[in-house]
C-alpha cells in the first residue's frame, strides 16, 4: 500500500505540471469540473491544490498511517489504474498537439 501511495502521489505531481502546461497553452481542457473552476479562478491555485493532494498522501506515509483495509486497498488500486490511464491520455494529447 505504501508503494501505491508513493505512486499516486508522484503521478499526481507529474500530472499537475503536464495538465497545467496543457491548460496554459490551450492544448487541452480540464474535464474535472472542480479542478476546471479552480484553474479558471487562479491557475496557481490549481497547482497548489494538486500538490496538496500529493502532500496528504505523503503525510500518511510519513506518519505510518497508511490504511490497509481491503476497501482502501481496492480503492487505491482502482485510483492508481484509472489515474495512470488519465496521465497517459494527457501525455498523448500533448505530444500530438505540440
Amino acid at each position: 500500500m505504501v508503494f501505491l501511495f508513493h505512486y499516486l502521489s508522484l503521478l499526481n505531481i507529474f500530472d499537475a505540471f503536464i495538465t497545467f502546461f496543457g491548460l496554459k497553452n490551450s492544448f487541452i481542457q480540464e474535464m474535472n469540473p472542480l479542478m476546471s473552476r479552480i484553474y479558471e479562478a487562479e491557475p496557481a491555485l490549481f497547482l497548489i491544490t494538486k500538490l496538496t493532494f500529493s502532500l496528504c498522501l505523503y503525510l500518511f506515509i510519513l506518519f505510518k498511517k497508511v490504511p490497509s483495509t481491503s476497501f482502501t486497498k481496492g480503492l487505491t488500486i482502482f485510483a492508481s489504474s484509472f489515474y495512470t490511464l488519465i496521465f497517459f491520455l494527457h501525455c498523448y494529447w500533448l505530444l500530438t498537439l505540440i
